[in-house]
């Protein structure tokens, strides 16, 4: 297949002029991505990939302005002489600037809705992960990602996301090609990515392109940066919770990047609280190193080391009662990109993740209990991007997996263990056809997989499209078969999860499925306010579901369910200005059903109406940095208790021989109440002759609203049944000092 793309490459490369090339911020050397690329005077452009590569078809033979363009640094020029069958390489770099100018120049955002075909895509980079107020102190990627439209969170202490629908284990987390199965620290307050590491943020809630693959729901991809080219340099920050680091400078040829980050006030809150015998603590590990031995081939390793440590003993002493236990995340990735033609880009990725967990516990004497379980997973995948002509580019690949699954306890004599694997191998084709020059874009995919282990074939086809209708409108619509072959087999209903525990799908089980249909339009405002409606319904079949009320269960043993879930997602966005973010509005429905079930059922993160408001005031007051945020929910379904009534043990009537029984409502009989929550951030930097140093203070849940996180019933002093409730976050001030050198 390569071969013959090369072949057909080399035929359009002798009839049109090309021009390619890289674009970087001048002053570290990162990439940047989607900066805006034409030649000026003519109606050839593109957009510059995640990479900072760009590459520009069908140019005639002639001398032309290359003009690389985006906001917040200087316009960078370029002479070219074009000659047919030529192809000219430019390396640009951009100067940062301050100084605002009056003339308007394209954005990343707009650039993409100019040049690409990508349905339900949200993109964030390092600046917009930063503009909500910080939980803690400690800005989190996920807590961002959340307040995205179609995005569903179910408490303050859990950063797992429900997308359109989906439960957590639909959607597929990549860290610089790492799958990462379980995002979360501290229980779910925290996801283990370092923000200030993170370059690109790219969210597809659905109808995504046929080089992802492996789960139902979404992709959550996110791109560690390179490193800063030029110089040597660091920062630091402390927070009530945690501390942590960032180095990054040039080596020979290239760039590294290492950010840590460990908490290290958990044990003395924990004690401060009353609560003996019980440590905590998470650390984090990001690093990256990118080579390039000559132009135009680029070498990249990148990793993360995750962790949440939990020691626990008798509080009295006596020693009976002793364990730790640990759970996190480690990974690597190794890539080679290259530019193996003028027209054709190719990248081969290689990677390894593993998830995993152990309990070791002394239980009396001489009792001992040992658990372990975990997720191996091993790829290898091949990438191309072919440039084939100014209106047609095809991307293909291929990719195999190998995963493996396991599980083992033991206690005293008795002991259990399993394992499972798989082994898919997947090849994928995406094309993108600009059928009618500047308005109608068609992007057909197709993804093909077989897995050796369960020996099953499954077809995946996708299609995209795009109708420019004017300037600044374009309609939307994406349709598609996703399905996934592992997933977790404990409770999705649980109000708390410390981990879950991954099983690939069983033998006799039929391969979970989802069909997206998606349509939506997106109005430019302005310059960049950008209004998007999107509407959507998904297709459930073939579901494995663990049985309400039960907790872990044995994937052999998971209900096969149904179900769908539809919607609308409404968002005003903008990036740059005085006054910047977005606020959005979802709707959505969704339906579960067990089969030989009567009754279908709401999952508990069917949230009916979700808004939220994001706002950053850059330099608003004395360089005074203002972000707020504000959530608004309608309540999420539980399950509660219709009535009660005493049952007496011997003697009826007697009240001190009683008992208190409890009728229980159906899955979903009630509904928690409205939720909503203003958070609020100020921060300010002084620049010194050694760097720069900031502070900030964050206040979580302003007002102090009582948002009940669940409901328990316990008897009162006068004997009878009595509701409580616990709370999510109250009101939470955090402050935290920040140093760049």
């Amino acid at each position: 297949m390569l071969a013959m793309a090369l072949c057909l490459v080399s035929v359009a490369a002798g009839k049109y002029g090309v021009v390619n090339g890289e674009v970087r911020d001048a002053k570290n050397g990162e990439p940047l991505a989607y900066c805006n690329v034409y030649l000026e005077g003519t109606e050839l452009g593109a957009a510059a990939n995640v990479r900072g590569l760009f590459f520009i078809t069908g140019v005639p033979n002639g001398d032309f302005e290359l003009v690389a363009s985006f906001v917040g640094y200087e316009d960078e020029r370029r002479r070219v002489t074009v000659l047919e069958g030529q192809p000219v390489h430019v390396e640009l770099e951009l100067k940062p600037t301050s100084i605002r100018v009056k003339e308007v120049k394209v954005t990343a955002e707009r650039a993409r809705f100019e040049r690409e075909v990508q349905v339900s895509a949200t993109r964030l980079d390092t600046r917009q992960l930063q503009v909500v107020p910080r939980v803690g102190g400690e800005a989190d990627l996920f807590r961002t990602i959340q307040l995205l439209p179609g995005v569903v969170t179910t408490s303050d202490f859990s950063n797992k996301l429900y997308i359109r629908g989906g439960s957590p284990d639909q959607n597929l987390i990549l860290l610089d090609g790492i799958t990462v199965y379980n995002p979360s620290h501290l229980f779910g307050l925290f996801s283990p990515f370092v923000s200030e590491a993170v370059s690109d943020v790219t969210l597809l809630a659905g109808g995504f392109p046929a080089k992802y693959g492996g789960r139902m729901s979404s992709v959550l991809d996110v791109t560690t940066r390179e490193g800063n080219s030029k110089e040597l340099t660091g920062s630091g920050s402390a927070s009530i919770i945690a501390a942590q680091c960032l180095v990054e400078g040039p080596i020979p040829k290239g760039s590294f990047l290492v950010a840590g980050r460990r908490t290290y006030l958990a044990d003395p809150l924990l004690r401060a609280f009353g609560v003996d015998g019980l440590g905590y603590y998470f650390y984090d590990l990001m690093g990256k190193v990118n080579y390039e031995p000559v132009d135009e081939s680029w070498f990249t390793l990148a990793g993360i080391l995750a962790e949440d440590v939990l020691s626990f003993s008798d509080a009295s002493g006596s020693g009976d009662l002793s364990g730790r236990l640990r759970w996190g995340n480690r990974g690597f990735s190794g890539s080679w990109r290259r530019v193996l033609s003028p027209l054709l880009y190719a990248e081969f990725i290689g990677s390894y993740s593993n998830f995993f967990t152990g309990l070791a516990a002394q239980v009396g004497t001489p009792d001992t209990a040992r658990f372990e379980a975990g997720v191996t997973d091993c790829a290898v995948k091949a990438d191309a991007n072919w440039y084939a002509a100014d209106r047609f580019t095809l991307d293909f690949g291929t990719e195999w997996r190998y995963i493996l699954s396991k599980f083992s306890t033991e206690f005293s004599s008795i002991s259990l263990a399993r394992s499972d694997t798989l082994w898919p191998l997947n090849a994928y084709a995406d094309g993108k056809w600009e059928a009618i020059e500047k308005k109608l874009f068609v992007k057909p995919g197709l993804r093909l997989g077989w897995d050796f282990a369960l020996r099953r074939f499954e077809p995946e086809p996708r299609l995209g499209l795009k109708y420019q209708a004017f300037k600044n409108t374009a309609v939307n619509f994406a349709a598609g078969r996703f399905t996934q072959q592992i997933l977790t087999s404990n409770s999705t209903e649980a109000v708390f999860s410390i981990f879950d525990a991954w099983a690939p799908v069983q033998e006799l089980q039929a391969t979970p499925t989802a069909w997206h249909g998606i349509a939506g339009v997106e109005q430019w405002l302005g310059t960049d306010l950008v209004l998007s409606a999107e509407t959507y319904y998904k297709l459930y079949d073939n579901l494995l579901e663990t049985r309400y009320g039960e907790g872990y269960t044995r994937p052999e043993s998971l209900l096969p369910a149904d179900g769908y879930s539809t919607g609308l997602d409404l968002m005003l966005r903008r990036t740059e200005g005085r006054v910047n973010g977005w606020v959005t509005y979802s709707y959505m429905w969704t339906r579960r059903q067990i089969r030989g079930e009567v009754d279908a059922y709401a999952p508990h993160y069917d949230r009916r109406h979700s808004a939220n408001v994001v706002l950053s005031f850059p330099k608003v007051w004395r360089e005074i940095d203002v972000t707020a945020k504000w959530s608004l929910g309608s309540g999420l379904p539980f399950s509660g208790y219709l009535g009660y009534f005493p049952r007496y043990i011997e003697r009826p009537f007697n009240w001190s021989e009683r008992e208190w029984e409890y009728l229980r409502s159906k899955r979903d009989g009630f509904r928690y109440p409205l939720y909503h929550r203003l958070d609020v951030g100020l921060s300010r930097s002084w620049a010194k002759r050694w760097g720069e140093i900031s502070a900030f203070v964050d206040v979580i849940n302003v007002y102090n609203a009582r948002n009940p996180l669940l409901y328990f019933w316990e008897v009162n002093e006068q004997g009878l049944p009595e509701r409580g409730q616990i709370g999510n976050l109250p009101i939470l001030p955090t402050i935290g000092v920040k140093v760049r050198f």
